[in-house]
């Protein structure tokens, strides 16, 4: 018998998010993380409204929300020459008190858990206060992985302390690399990360700035400064003296030495009492792993993919993937998934880090050529239409960024060979969502009768929604999963916006809310269909999920 079911190596976002998750579903595992502290320079700023439904499943979502950013802070995003100068470009967008207010308002909106902006430096520290609430969860900080080798039985891991130099074998089921993009998972694997090695050169710099709330007039989240001199953008990370700079170059450019202070002169447009709190020098790329797993070591997050933060979908879409992951390893653990569950972790998955990172890498090459853009700063008739040119090409370079619905919820799982699908979903756009109970899209959201959000009824794993009271008996299909050892809910759906909603008696939700299976009448063979969803079917003629992306 192994030492735990599952080794996960990070314990960044994606990492704690994947412990959380199979704690929450009981089953052990073991994190660990290198580091003792968090880090330095927190580049996330942004939570997609489906990181938030997954929060919200996790049970912290209201404490996100309420950390961060004051909730009546505007999250507008500002383009201008400088934070002192004139305005180019401002895209108006509610504060989080107002998103929220608006998705509780009605049921037409496409979910319960809009999307929030909150530094990753306060979401850090509720995941790890929520991790105590699970006794299956056990993180180890300072300790590092050296390698692992793949045995008949498992894996077994080489784990050094980085307080006493030791190394000791830990043994699991399973291991799971959420070690960023220099992943020693990935590496032991011998997997490549292929595609643009660099798109751009960046700094990122973390300030307090006492005086910079005053400047950044009026308020927004993001504040673009565009002057020939300098393309960067300023992130406001609590509203008040804590700020986040990303500073873009050319492909190449050695970027040693620029200095924090000058950057944030620049940014600002004059000298500012100010604290480096830290910085870091990057390239931005976009590089996908050529597989994203062994039999039994999986990749997550960063150590699967690379991409530019454009609409700030890195961490979001490897929190997704925590998730995925995890209901596919308990239900392993669990003894209820077939011999090829796992296997479709990749195959679902990839098509999207392929598809969100070139949409990503696309706004970032279109910034770039703001880089050396001629800005007119004078106070002149000739100076004011050179800037009203320059809003213009900003607006075409960034438009979609920062309202992407159809990035949180537009992707699917066409051609999965765990999805019993009839026809194709819509067409994965990444500025708009259309909602399908097509097998292999998201289920659309819908308030139910008594105000509650359908995903708040949705079984922890599989549930099979019966809806009007014309619908089949759903029985024979409990009856299978009941056989396999799946667990189902029924879920029983009487109210005309229900009907009107799903438009089909049937539908079998995954435990990650996607659309397995719909229909007018039970399948003929029950049985057929429960080993399909779990792993244990026939693959689809189609196998191999393909996504395309329209991009505005």
């Amino acid at each position: 018998m192994n030492d735990v079911p599952v080794l996960i190596v990070g314990g960044g976002p994606v990492g704690m998010i994947l412990a959380l998750e199979l704690g929450r579903r009981n089953v052990s595992c073991l994190l660990l993380e290198e580091t003792d502290r968090s880090p330095a320079v927190p580049r996330a700023s942004s939570f997609s409204a489906r990181s938030m439904e997954h929060f919200r499943k996790l049970g912290i979502a209201g404490r996100i929300r309420s950390s961060g950013l004051p909730a009546d802070y505007p999250t507008d995003v500002s383009y201008r020459t400088r934070i002192c100068g004139p305005e180019l470009h401002r895209i108006a967008l509610p504060s989080s008190a107002r998103i929220l207010a608006a998705a509780g308002s009605g049921h037409s909106g496409p979910t319960a858990e809009p999307q929030h902006r909150i530094s990753q430096l306060y979401v850090e520290p509720i995941l790890l206060e929520r991790s105590r609430d699970f006794p299956h969860v056990r993180i180890e900080r300072g300790s590092k992985l050296e390698g692992f080798e793949e045995t008949d039985h498992g894996v077994r891991a080489f784990v050094r302390s980085a307080t006493t130099g030791e190394t000791r074998t830990v043994t699991a089921d399973h291991l799971v690399g959420c070690d960023g993009g220099g992943s020693t998972v990935r590496k032991t694997l011998g997997i490549e990360l292929t595609g643009d090695e660099t798109v751009l050169q960046a700094i990122t710099a973390f300030y307090r700035v006492p005086q910079l709330a005053e400047l950044v007039s009026p308020p927004a989240w993001m504040t673009w400064s565009v002057n020939g001199e300098v393309l960067c953008v300023t992130v406001a990370v609590d509203g008040r003296d804590h700020w986040l700079i990303h500073a873009f170059y050319p492909a190449g450019t050695d970027t040693s030495g620029v200095d924090a202070g000058a950057l944030l002169t620049q940014a600002i447009g004059r000298p500012t009492p100010h604290e480096v709190l830290g910085i870091e020098r990057w390239a931005g790329r976009r590089l996908v792993a050529d597989r994203y797993s062994s039999e039994r070591v999986f990749l997550a997050g960063d150590s699967a993919h690379l991409w530019v933060p454009m609409a700030g979908m890195g961490m979001n879409i490897g929190i997704d993937e925590a998730m995925h992951l995890a209901w596919m390893l308990a239900a392993v653990h669990q003894g209820w998934a077939g011999p090829d569950l796992l296997a479709a972790y990749e195959a679902e998955r990839r098509p999207v880090a392929e598809a969100v990172s070139g949409f990503a890498t696309g706004i970032g090459k279109g910034l770039l050529d703001l880089v050396s853009a001629e800005v007119n700063e004078e106070d002149s008739t000739a100076g004011i239409a050179s800037r009203q040119r320059l809003g213009r090409e900003v607006a075409v370079a960034d438009s979609g960024q920062f309202t992407p619905m159809g990035l949180s919820f537009g992707y699917h799982y066409h051609g999965s060979p765990l999805i019993a699908a009839d026809r194709r979903p819509p067409e994965f756009s990444v500025a708009e969502y259309h909602p399908s109970i097509t097998a292999g899209a998201r289920l659309p959201h819908l308030v139910l009768e008594d105000g509650t959000p359908i995903y708040d009824r949705l079984g922890r794993d599989f549930t099979l929604l019966r809806i009007g009271d014309q619908a089949p008996d759903p029985e024979p299909v409990v009856r299978a999963a009941s056989a396999c050892g799946v667990p189902l809910q029924v879920l029983e759906l009487l109210s005309p916006a229900a009907i009107e909603r799903y438009r089909s008696p049937l539908l079998l939700v995954r435990p990650d809310q996607y659309v397995a299976w719909h229909g007018a009448a039970i399948p003929e063979s029950p049985r057929d269909l429960i080993d399909r969803v779990r792993g244990a079917g026939v693959p689809t003629r189609n196998a191999g999920v393909g996504i395309s992306v329209k991009v505005p």
